[in-house]
């Protein structure tokens, strides 16, 4: 970093001396505002740091003069000063000063200027999608956009870019207003907000030599995020890129993290699988979908036969190893629209729309083989399966259909377990009502009898 300090305090300028060098960058340390100016004639700087009160000038009347210089148009440039007269502050900034800083906390505006200076100098990464059917203006741009590190798609035609452009892929789109082919700028604007609505997920910088207010606001209605008017100044440009860049990316990050933070909530982490939380909210959908559409719902529940003495024998790290080996085989076996659940320590459910019963039982069968002839660390591991599904014409009650498997893997239970048993909700309702009338209480004497 080469930073231009200009301030009269002999004091002071050791201070930056100290600090510049300190931090290994090249120290350029004047007294006066002539001599600030004939070193920036020479030589540009990253930053100029300039006291308010000089013995030939003022800061401002510097900076002023700095921004007639070929090194001086677009430094940043920060004023030392602890005034707060408000008059002041806008006589700098007309000026042209970038930010206004108190003299005596130097080393706290060192730190400033050298995360600032970093920002400029940071290379972005990411790919934009550009179309301009001007030779000259695209080749400037393409070079500024180079320079950011960022890879360009060129198109001359706003009916080329749309065919070429992903949304995986882009991270922002340019686009002049006026290009040559079957459609505008304009037209391209509106068919990428149609399907990318959001101004966050898709930023769309537009172009124009066109000088029209009216325009201007029709274009930031149809979604625009930003605008700059031809001749393009190429520091605004460069500047107004890095914003929309930027700001796309850390939206970015932060819908991964929230979705990072979603799955957390509803996968088991053992596993993989969903868990009990995620199993409530799919039922809404699911219920609402199959009543809606009157679709075919099943499904399979799945106790590991004989777990507690995996557990006792060889230990709970070997226990979680087989779960995890039965997690992965049920999420390989998933269609998209299947849910896999962690359903309990031991139990494992698959809710499957658009599966009539007998597949479900089919499917219960091939995933009943594929656990026998698992052998996870190295074990023979079978388990008990209970299939169930919604009856043609039923209201749906996924809760009733769970329920219904769950009796379904008793009766495999007992049947010798390593077994596919199916129960429709009716028959588990059925069997359950039976097993109440079996047990009834006298009033007389609160005896239970059979």
């Amino acid at each position: 970093m080469r930073a231009l300090i200009v301030d009269h305090s002999k004091v002071f300028r050791a201070i930056w001396q100290r600090l510049v060098v300190q931090a290994g960058h090249e120290p350029m340390i004047v007294d006066n505002a002539a001599a600030g100016l004939a070193v920036l004639s020479r030589q540009p700087a990253d930053v100029v740091c300039v006291s308010l009160s000089l013995p030939d000038s003022d800061g401002i009347d510097f900076t002023s003069q700095v921004r007639k210089l070929d090194n001086g148009q677009s430094v940043p440039i920060i004023l030392m000063t602890s005034s707060t007269d408000k008059r002041v502050h806008r006589r700098a900034f007309e000026a042209g000063i970038t930010d206004i800083h108190p003299r005596t906390r130097i080393e706290e505006l060192f730190e400033r200027i050298r995360h600032y200076v970093s920002e400029q100098d940071d290379l972005l990464g990411g790919r934009v999608l550009y179309v301009e059917d001007s030779p000259t203006v695209s080749r400037i741009m393409i070079h500024v956009m180079k320079k950011m590190n960022l890879e360009v798609d060129h198109f001359r035609s706003a009916a080329e870019a749309v065919e070429a452009f992903d949304p995986e892929l882009h991270d922002l789109v340019i686009s002049d207003i006026l290009v040559e082919g079957d459609f505008s700028g304009v037209t391209l604007v509106s068919r990428l907000r149609e399907s990318h609505p959001d101004k966050t997920e898709l930023p769309i910088l537009a172009m124009s030599a066109v000088e029209n207010e009216a325009r201007r606001v029709e274009l930031f209605r149809l979604g625009v995020n930003d605008f700059i008017s031809k001749p393009v100044i190429m520091e605004e440009a460069r500047a107004r890129i890095g914003n929309l860049i930027v700001n796309k990316q850390l939206f970015d990050q932060v819908r991964q993290q929230r979705q990072q933070l979603y799955d957390m909530a509803m996968t088991d982490p053992l596993t993989g699988l969903y868990n009990r939380n995620s199993l409530t909210e799919f039922t809404r959908k699911l219920e609402s979908s199959a009543s809606r559409r009157d679709i075919p719902l099943s499904v399979i529940l799945i106790d590991i036969d004989h777990f507690k003495s995996i557990n006792d024998q060889h230990g709970h790290l070997v226990g979680d190893y087989v779960l995890r080996e039965l997690g992965e085989l049920l999420s390989s076996s998933c269609r998209d629209e299947d849910l896999a659940v962690r359903f309990g320590g031991e139990e494992l459910l698959l809710v499957l729309p658009w599966c009539p019963f007998d597949n479900a039982i089919d499917r219960a069968e091939e995933l009943r083989e594929h656990i026998e002839a698992l052998k996870p660390a190295g074990m023979a591991v079978t388990g008990s399966f209970g299939v169930s599904a919604l009856s043609p014409g039923r209201p749906v009650d996924l809760e009733a259909v769970i329920n219904a498997a769950d009796r379904a893997v008793y009766r495999a239970k007992a049947q010798g377990r390593n077994r596919v048993a199916a129960m429709s909700p009716e028959e588990a309702l059925a069997e359950m009502t039976a097993e109440d009338d079996v047990f009834t209480i006298d009033d007389d004497d609160d005896a239970i009898r059979a």
